[in-house]
């Protein structure tokens, strides 16, 4: 099926053009040419779709379950308030929302297993979700086996809960991890199960500080001997900076680096605390950074040294990591989030709106395996978003450059249409392959339904939270 696009303009990773035509045959785009003077083209701006670097697929907001505004260090433990979900209703939900937000590729760092069926048969269900709904995934299968409370040794914390909030905490958390042959082994089941053109399965150590040395130095062998791409949260938070610093006086990166990790194969979120010697060597390697704004803001993380990265030669994706600014998979919007925040005060120029797009057009499927190159040209895949250029210039007092715009005001409210390898995905703000709203019904409603299941968890929360805030403010200072 051939199919033309005429637009007022389209903008991708080398710059912009003005009113153009595409021709998508199948799942590629055959041909771009200018449209000549007065010619007649529909008034939108194309662009590439967008990648997201990293994510996890949250199914519901955390600010539902009282997460807004919380460390990191305390936030996480909260996710057990969500109950376990079918995992396909769980995942077709943000694959649904992310699709709205102009996202056509993301990553799934996936660490929050349903655990209603083995792990196969789950991941199975979320790439089935993806399939559904159009989305190209990476599915990170998250890895750990050390730290479950904080970093470091679990017994002082269980020491100083009352015995009902220890009971809660140690059958929640302290479940003894699979050994290392075993999640890699997973790893390798799973991507006989589910990998495709639209599906790259990916090694996903959680970090650092929740591996024993054997488990990264397994990683690591692993993906040199089958080329598998590994995708790694690193230095997030300040207290995770100085457990690095005192595990690793040597650099936390460099051991990185020696062990084999380290490599163009890897991707490192965050690195919201990376030291200028850090982005140095990650730049070095070819390692893929990916920042993730909204939620380093969330999650009162800090924020990432992006002109640093960039200036060092660092490769830069965007991440929503499930935390964008208004709790909505918008990326369109973290695009103009990271520029405001990175690019400069005054006359400085510390980023630019390129580096931006590179970031989302280029870097970020890089990351993930997709084949988007981020250029709308002949042979390239049919990944579109096509926006509403007269609703994004709904002033129209003069001819303002349509990057302008983008940067200015875009949100997922101006998308038109999305394709994904030439599938009409999104049209007219709906999600094509699936009933949105219908989801989100069901999943509220299933979710509703464990609420009281966890109850007793709930209550001891705030008990756990304030022992844990104690633990870090004995070093750095917290709450």
């Amino acid at each position: 099926m051939t199919r033309i696009i005429t637009a007022a303009g389209l903008i991708d990773a080398g710059g912009a053009a003005g009113p153009s035509a595409i021709t998508v045959e199948g799942d590629r785009i055959t041909a771009v040419r200018a449209l000549a003077p007065g010619e007649a083209h529909d008034d939108v701006l194309v662009l590439p779709a967008l990648a997201n670097a990293h994510d996890h697929a949250r199914s519901l907001r955390t600010s539902s379950i009282g997460g807004f505004g919380r460390p990191l260090e305390t936030w996480l433990h909260r996710l057990q308030l969500f109950g376990s979900v079918d995992p396909w209703l769980a995942s077709v939900a943000p694959f649904g929302r992310a699709l709205l937000g102009g996202q056509g590729a993301s990553m799934v760092h996936y660490t929050r297993v349903q655990g209603l069926t083995d792990f196969v048969t789950e991941a199975k269900e979320v790439a089935r979700a993806a399939g559904d709904v159009g989305l190209r995934i990476a599915f990170g299968i998250a890895m750990r086996d050390a730290n479950p409370l904080v970093y470091g040794e679990s017994g002082p914390i269980l020491e100083a809960l009352a015995p009902e909030a220890r009971a809660e905490v140690e059958a929640r958390f302290l479940a003894k991890p699979l050994p290392v042959a075993e999640q890699l082994a997973r790893v390798d089941a799973v991507a006989a199960a589910i990998a495709s053109p639209m599906v790259d399965v990916q090694y996903g150590p959680n970090g650092v500080q929740w591996a024993t040395p054997a488990l990264l130095e397994g990683i690591a062998e692993a993906s040199a001997r089958t080329g598998r791409r590994v995708h790694m949260h690193l230095l997030e938070t300040r207290y995770q900076r100085e457990w690095a610093d005192r595990h690793f006086p040597g650099g936390i990166v460099r051991h990185l680096k020696e062990i084999g990790l380290l490599s163009p194969r890897l991707t490192l979120a965050h690195c919201t605390w990376a030291s200028p010697e850090d982005l140095e060597l990650i730049a070095e390697s070819g390692a893929t950074i990916s920042v993730n704004t909204s939620s380093n803001l969330a999650l009162r993380s800090g924020l990432a040294p992006v002109a640093a990265m960039i200036k060092a030669g660092c490769k830069v994706g965007l991440g929503i990591d499930g935390q964008a600014f208004d709790e909505d998979d918008d990326l369109l919007r973290e695009m103009r989030l990271v520029w405001s925040l990175h690019a400069g005060w005054g006359f400085d120029k510390e980023i630019s709106t390129t580096d931006v797009m590179q970031a989302v057009f280029t870097a970020g499927h890089r990351t993930l395996n997709s084949p988007v190159t981020g250029r709308i040209e002949a042979g390239a895949p049919a990944d579109l978003v096509i926006l509403d250029r007269a609703a994004l210039d709904d002033d129209a007092l003069m001819e303002v450059p349509p990057v302008e715009l983008l940067f200015a005001r875009a949100s997922g409210r101006h998308l038109k249409e999305t394709l994904v390898a030439g599938r009409s995905v999104v049209k007219d703000g709906t999600v094509t392959g699936v009933d949105l709203a219908a989801v989100h019904r069901e999943l509220r409603a299933a979710m509703r339904g464990q609420v009281e299941a966890r109850s007793a968890f709930r209550a001891a929360l705030p008990e756990l939270e304030a022992v844990i805030c104690r633990h870090f403010s004995d070093r750095l200072g917290c709450c």
